[in-house]
């Protein structure tokens, strides 16, 4: 279980703090609720069950396995199947699973995707161009967090470690 400060990777919410632990007011329940804040957009609340909760929920990871996975992202293997259909649904499991590893290594592919793309004079797909954001959003979030550092900032970092 999760404490009150945690900051936490949600499947759907990205990386949140965790406000409060209850029963929300609004609800007449006994359940209790994780209300989440994203670090990303503060304007916006998030309540998740905090037992059977099918969501996927990780803490963030920790600076040493953060740097480990910048260090390791050159070699890392890319993710990119020249399948559209079958990409996208991998990249869409990848996403909700909030794996960190899966998701340097999707990040990687579609990066390289576009470099590739870029040099024949052509763009990246709607698509990809979508889960490029996406992934690049969940990763500069958390390692903003991870490092105290703004997003620009993590997401350079993440960019430089590709180069």
């Amino acid at each position: 279980m999760f404490q009150i400060n945690d900051v936490i990777v949600y499947e759907n919410g990205g990386v949140c703090r965790i406000k409060d632990i209850g029963v929300p007011e609004f609800l007449h329940t006994d359940i209790q609720y994780y209300t989440m804040q994203p670090v990303c957009d503060m304007g916006r609340t998030i309540y998740v069950k905090t037992k059977d909760n099918k969501a996927y929920m990780r803490t963030v990871v920790s600076r040493d396995e953060a740097e480990e996975y910048l260090t390791e992202l050159p070699a890392m293997p890319d993710l990119y199947n020249e399948d559209d259909k079958i990409r996208d649904k991998e990249f869409g499991k990848i996403l909700k699973s909030c794996e960190c590893a899966r998701c340097f290594r999707m990040y990687k592919g579609i990066s390289n995707a576009q470099n590739r793309k870029i040099s024949s004079g052509k763009k990246l797909n709607m698509n990809d161009d979508r889960y490029l954001h996406k992934v690049e959003e969940l990763l500069s979030a958390e390692y903003s967090v991870v490092f105290h550092i703004s997003l620009d900032q993590a997401k350079e970092k993440i960019s430089s470690a590709l180069q």
